[in-house]
């Protein structure tokens, strides 16, 4: 027997996303004040995970921030670092995640399948895991000014 499979086309959920950019912008901007543009905060989580927080441009209404895992004591084959690079709008309140693992431009939604295989909701999960990331960050991280 053979079942058809009806797959529901993925709805781009604008308010969500704000909402999303909207909490990440608050949970981030403690974490960059007092960084200085190309500065950095080395943010520790236990004993392995180190993170480098640094502020790349800095402009009026703007500010363009880098997280980036550091590398462990012991790397991994094939294991490729985190790196996300984030743009606070100060005026909006909002933080977006404008370039994830050397991915930059993402769009709100892709068709699938695409050629760089891409999720559908990329934009999406890409934000989501940057509030994930300041979860982990709050409730167990440290920080140590560079």
């Amino acid at each position: 027997m053979t079942t058809d499979v009806i797959r529901k086309r993925y709805k781009f959920d604008l308010a969500a996303l704000q909402r999303l950019a909207a909490i990440n912008y608050a949970a981030l901007r403690p974490i960059i004040a007092g960084v200085k543009q190309s500065g950095s905060k080395i943010i520790k989580v236990g004993q392995q995970l180190r993170f480098a927080v640094t502020v790349l441009e800095t402009a009026p209404y703007t500010t363009e921030v880098r997280i980036e895992q550091q590398a462990l004591m012991t790397q991994l084959p094939g294991l490729r670092e985190t790196q996300i690079d984030v743009r606070l709008y100060h005026d909006a309140q909002l933080a977006e995640v404008v370039r994830s693992q050397g991915v930059g431009r993402l769009q709100a939604s892709y068709e699938i399948p695409n050629p760089d295989m891409h999720h559908a909701d990329e934009k999406h999960q890409v934000n989501h895991f940057l509030q994930e990331w300041l979860q982990l960050i709050r409730a167990n991280g440290y920080f140590q000014e560079v």
